[in-house]
């Protein structure tokens, strides 16, 4: 027992030392910043002063300005995954390139503490020589070619998608808004409101007459003639390469004629969010506007909206995927009719020209780049269908929600798992009335925590996920970096939920992938038949105490320094066991294995007495309402078979459960409910007494 103190006492002095190494990664970037814009611009001879509006650097070669730098931060201040913005400094040229992306300051845990900055540095290492009129997403597996159609791709970053995501968003529209004020890209128009009170009767000839329907009418020969400088294969002929036509649709004469009414009403009250626009994209030539990977709901990479020099994204709504269309009786036969969606965010004006372009890639070999070729055909619609006036600027659209949009497969899987799990918290009479049901069904369970919520959707809840809710609740941070990662939000919810009800024990015992590690550790003890240690019931009790203080100091440091409280929060292995995989640097690596070879003798050891987050959730839940795992009157006194194999040890001698260890794993119910092993019923079914049942109080 004195080597168990020596050894956790070495282990509490790691908090200082993490704590001061996090201390020195905070740098003064200020005195270095001429030096940094040098690096993004190599050639340059002279950094001049930096202009207050717009807030940049200009940057020359001997007398010629080639481009400009700036930061972020005096443009946008979007909240990362910790609850504070990046601090980037972004070089542009005169052409409106991207010529180099640096960050200066960061406070994202999986950088810091996971995966290091080397991933990061490697993903804005893809921004130069990319165009900044153009939207950049985050690769998506089913993209041949980066660069072969009209979105931009650059690889994102694995185990860290929610922060690549706000790291790019943050370079985009600081470096749009930045263009826009050196005059390097046109200002947007303020968006005109499309009158709902005008509308006039039409017809498919009367639409294409008034240009109200545009065409773009390709051939074979057009399209070869465009690629005839290159070395591009050639497809098969024929003699029309694509006829498409397209039309904007919240113009009620425009959008009820093609639609019909039904489908028109319903496409501005539910598809639509105010400020949003559609557009429909009709073909019937051989060459499909989507493409063969083409995935619904998502930008096409054969469209592209332009405005005034920009870029405009375009969406699919996927708007018939549930319903027949009701097309007019007059519209001509088109093999592909889409809907996309403009979001509000993008600045999109319906009373200013805008031009519709197709792109057209054509392969040149396996090492070789696809080429593309541009076709476009203008649009614009008379000025009386609109209301030209000075509209209330609307916000971006929240980052959270693209997020949430992108993982939609995932939120579903994670809902359904936690369905299962109410199923069997409210069935747990049913659950452990047979100990082999309850063995499969726990262990499948277990397993799907470690698998699905742990390595797959990386939704291990930590103590530094407290630390953001703290700076939310003390207002130094916007509520809205809560839903970053849905899957931790959603994991919240569910496990405040469950505290209110029942106390920690659900995560602690159901949802915690490290805690699985744990379970397993001890199961394999038990094959090899490892003899777990006891550890003296009073002994015990004040070990106990360890999680409570790390808990308290931790919290204390976030007030004063979040990225030292971050950094102290090392105390749990889960990024080294479950974010990386075991992927690490080599203490993080001997510290977890430690831990888990600890849980060999020890079970659950460090759940026991290490663990921050269980300390919280046993605060958090100690007022909780149910305290339903059912005792009888023997239970203590004279019984204590239960106290003996409560493998956690939340049972007290007295033969009351401590709710505040209890991790609410349903053994104890098991043994309650077989009358093969618990004594009160051995004796009933052996004709000597019938056993009474009370619920125990929590101690």
């Amino acid at each position: 027992m004195n080597a168990l103190t020596r050894h956790l006492s070495r282990l509490l002095l790691l908090i200082p030392l993490w704590i001061c190494t996090a201390q020195a990664q905070t740098e003064d970037y200020t005195d270095n910043l001429p030096g940094l814009i040098k690096q993004i611009f190599p050639q340059a001879t002279e950094i001049k002063t930096r202009l207050d509006n717009p807030p940049v650097w200009p940057v020359y070669q001997v007398t010629e300005l080639i481009g400009y730098a700036f930061l972020s931060g005096d443009y946008v201040q979007l909240p990362g995954f910790s609850g504070a913005p990046y601090q980037l400094l972004i070089g542009i040229d005169r052409d409106g390139l991207y010529r180099g992306v640096k960050v200066l300051e960061h406070h994202e845990p999986i950088f810091l503490h996971g995966l290091g900055p080397e991933p990061m540095h490697r993903f804005t290492e893809q921004y130069p020589g990319l165009d900044l009129r153009h939207p950049i997403k985050i690769t998506s597996a089913t993209v041949r070619n980066k660069g072969s159609g009209s979105n931009v791709y650059i690889d994102g970053i694995t185990k860290a998608t929610a922060s690549a995501i706000v790291l790019n968003e943050s370079v985009m529209l600081s470096a749009v808004q930045a263009a826009q004020k050196l005059g390097l890209i046109p200002h947007r128009t303020p968006p005109a409101q499309v009158r709902s009170d005008i509308f006039e009767p039409t017809g498919w000839q009367s639409l294409v007459d008034d240009q109200w329907a545009k065409a773009l009418k390709l051939s074979d020969a057009e399209v070869d003639a465009a690629f005839s400088d290159t070395t591009a294969s050639k497809p098969d002929s024929s003699d029309t390469f694509i006829d498409m036509r397209f039309a904007y649709l919240n113009v009620p004469s425009i959008g009820r004629y093609l639609l019909g009414d039904e489908h028109y009403t319903r496409l501005m009250a539910q598809k639509l969010e105010p400020g949003e626009h559609a557009i429909a994209v009709m073909n019937a030539g051989p060459y499909s506007i989507l493409g063969d990977n083409f995935v619904r709901g998502t930008p096409p990479d054969r469209l592209a909206l332009e405005q005034n020099g920009i870029q405009i994204e375009l969406r699919d709504l996927d708007f018939y995927s549930s319903v027949d269309p009701q097309l007019p009786a007059d519209l001509p036969h088109f093999d592909e009719f889409r809907l996309f969606r403009i979001k509000d965010s993008a600045g999109f004006d319906p009373a200013s020209p805008w031009t519709l372009k197709l792109v057209v890639s054509r392969e040149q070999g396996y090492l070789r780049p696809d080429i593309i070729r541009t076709f476009s055909s203008d649009y614009s619609l008379p000025e009386r269908f609109f209301i030209i006036s000075e509209p209330e600027v609307a916000d971006t659209t929240p980052l959270w929600m693209q997020i949430w949009q992108q993982r939609a497969t995932k939120i579903g899987v994670l809902l359904v798992g936690l369905t299962l799990l109410g199923a069997i918290i409210f069935g747990h009479r049913w659950v452990t009335a047979n100990p082999i049901r309850f063995r499969v069904i726990r262990w499948s369970y277990l397993l799907y925590t470690l698998v699905f919520i742990g390595y797959i959707t990386q939704g291990q809840l930590s103590i530094t996920n407290v630390f953001t809710i703290i700076q939310v609740m003390i207002g130094s941070a916007s509520g809205s970096i809560l839903l970053i990662d849905p899957v931790i939000f959603i994991l919240w919810c569910f496990v405040l939920l469950t505290l209110v009800l029942w106390g920690r024990g659900y995560f602690c015992g159901w949802l915690c992938p490290f805690g699985v590690l744990q379970e397993i550790a001890a199961e394999i003890a038990t094959r090899l038949k490892i003899r777990q240690r006891r550890i003296p019931f009073r002994i015990h009790r004040r070990l106990w105490g360890l999680k409570y203080l790390i808990l308290a100091g931790l919290v204390g440091v976030s007030f004063y320094s979040l990225s030292a409280a971050e950094r102290g929060a090392e105390v749990e292995p889960f990024k080294t066991a479950i974010t990386m995989g075991f992927v690490r640097e080599w203490p993080f690596m001997i510290y977890a294995a430690l831990l888990l070879i600890a849980g060999l003798f020890v079970h659950k050891f460090f759940c026991r007495y290490l663990c921050p987050l269980g300390a919280f959730f046993a605060v958090i839940g100690h007022f909780h309402l149910f305290r339903w795992l059912p005792r009888r009157s023997e239970c203590g006194s004279p019984c204590q078979l239960c106290t003996h194999r409560c493998s956690i040890r939340a049972i007290e001698p007295s033969g009351e459960i401590n709710y505040r260890e209890c991790i609410q794993c349903y053994e104890c119910e098991v043994i309650y409910r077989d009358d093969h092993q618990c004594v009160p019923l051995i004796n009933e079914r052996k004709g000597k007494r019938k056993p009474v049942q009370v619920i125990a109080k929590a101690s």
